[in-house]
């Protein structure tokens, strides 16, 4: 075999896999709730919209871009793989709502010098605090605190 042969045989490899894992990103067909061969559904669900705005979607492009439409839904028959009957969506950490969440082909991340921004401002509000804390256990309020939690005691 020569390096041509086994080179394109592992690109496709690859290509199946990725497929098959929903590109990592959770998009699959939806044989299940589809009309015709569950690529609507599939996107409707990738996108978390409902089965019937993704067809509406799909028949008004048939208006605006013709023909291209059905290459494009036989390209999605092709492309992804039918969803798994034990279907876990992979998840990752959304760092804005502080929980994780599904992985889409859309990256709701905020850029790097935004996110650097957010947490500069985390550490200038957390350092604020402490500096406060630092600014009462010095002070003589915190001595006449103390004495009177002493006293209750």
């Amino acid at each position: 075999m020569n390096y041509h042969h086994k080179h394109h045989k592992q690109s496709y490899q690859s290509w199946r896999s990725k497929r098959r894992s929903g590109y990592r990103r959770n998009l699959y067909r939806n044989k299940r709730e589809g009309k015709i061969a569950g690529v609507c559904a599939g996107l409707a669900d990738h996108l978390n919209i409902d089965h019937w705005v993704m067809r509406i979607i799909f028949i008004a492009s048939v208006f605006v871009l013709g023909s291209a439409v059905f290459f494009a839904y036989l390209a999605g028959v092709i492309l992804l793989a039918k969803r798994p009957a034990t279907f876990q969506p992979e998840t990752e950490y959304d760092e804005e709502r502080g929980a994780y969440r599904e992985k889409t082909i859309f990256k709701h991340r905020k850029p790097a010098p935004q996110r650097l921004r957010q947490a500069r401002e985390k550490m200038d509000q957390t350092l604020k605090r402490v500096e406060e804390m630092e600014h009462y256990v010095t002070s003589s309020r915190f001595n006449l605190d103390r004495a009177f939690s002493d006293l209750e005691k």
